[in-house]
């Protein structure tokens, strides 16, 4: 096996956490990948792995082989796309994983210009507010906020993600307006019932320092649109990604409040998608139409 093979088949056992893991994957037995990182051990005089009462675990030099090893396998499937874009057509179906509010108004907008463009690929939401299982769901591409944390994933830099809390004027003229952050404690507020850490809502003071609130929750849901909805009913204040109320703000349906005391948030959403596979037509296709939408995204990789 070439040095390249070596690197994806080290790559795959970091991916899974053992041999026999990595040998399923590959389809290779145990003995067959672990006498592979035997011989790469050897080759490059260093230990990758620490064998401990059956498990394995990187040494540091093993993670510091990892992250030049990825670049490596990163940089070969990205020269094969680019030599195979010019010649492929967009088509087949792209299955993306977000949450409803960012499916609904960040790309349904964008959608009419993406199928104009490439009117023979079909799209599939799969819609949840959590990170999906990219083999079980058959997952293309997902976005979510955050920089994954998973090795088998790339994270693209989509754009900022600012917060603002806000209430109907019908709940303002009925239970008055919060002037400090603390104020909340006694309002009827709206929160996620998801374990996110948007549930802490968060503050800038006067000083500089940013406070933390766990705000007591009288109406939650696992969805910000639901939040929405119940905020323009006047049930209470909600604290949602700007780009989900902007109409509402603009037409006074819902009230920011708190401006001055807001967070200016390093939150971001990220496009995410495989590591170390050669991107099919349609996921290419897909992310370069982000990077063209996105611009200020990709100026924060």
């Amino acid at each position: 096996m070439d040095k390249f093979g070596e690197m994806t088949v080290f790559l795959r056992v970091v991916e899974e956490g053992s041999f026999s893991g990595a040998g399923r994957r590959l389809a290779l037995s145990p003995s067959a990948v672990s006498k592979l990182i035997a011989r790469l051990e050897a080759r490059l005089n260093v230990r990758l792995f620490e064998r401990i009462a059956g498990a394995i675990r990187l040494t540091e030099e093993g993670a510091q082989f990892q992250r030049a090893s990825q670049r490596v396998v990163d940089a070969m499937a990205e020269a094969e796309n680019i030599a195979g874009a010019a010649e492929t057509e967009v088509s087949g179906t792209l299955h993306i994983h977000t949450p409803l509010t960012t499916a609904k108004y960040l790309l349904a907008p964008l959608l009419p210009a993406l199928m104009a463009r490439h009117p023979a690929l079909k799209l599939e939401f799969i819609i949840g507010t959590e990170r999906g299982d990219f083999v079980k769901q058959g997952i293309d591409v997902a976005i979510h906020s955050g920089r994954p944390t998973e090795l088998s994933l790339i994270g693209r830099p989509l754009m900022p993600r600012p917060w603002v809390i806000a209430a109907s004027p019908a709940y303002l003229r009925e239970h008055g307006t919060p002037r400090t952050p603390d104020e909340l404690l006694r309002h009827r507020c709206l929160n996620f019932t998801i374990r996110t850490q948007w549930n802490a809502w968060t503050f800038r003071e006067s000083d500089g320092a940013l406070k933390s609130i766990d705000i007591p929750r009288h109406i939650g849901a696992n969805q910000g649109e639901l939040l929405r909805t119940l905020a323009i009913e006047g049930l209470g204040v909600v604290r949602l990604a700007e780009f989900n109320i902007a109409a509402d703000l603009a037409r006074g349906a819902l009230v920011p409040l708190l401006a001055d005391y807001r967070e200016k948030t390093d939150d971001m959403l990220y496009v995410l998608y495989p590591r170390g596979r050669v991107l099919a037509p349609r996921v290419r296709a897909f992310l370069n139409f982000l990077e063209e939408s996105f611009p200020a995204g990709a100026g924060a990789r």
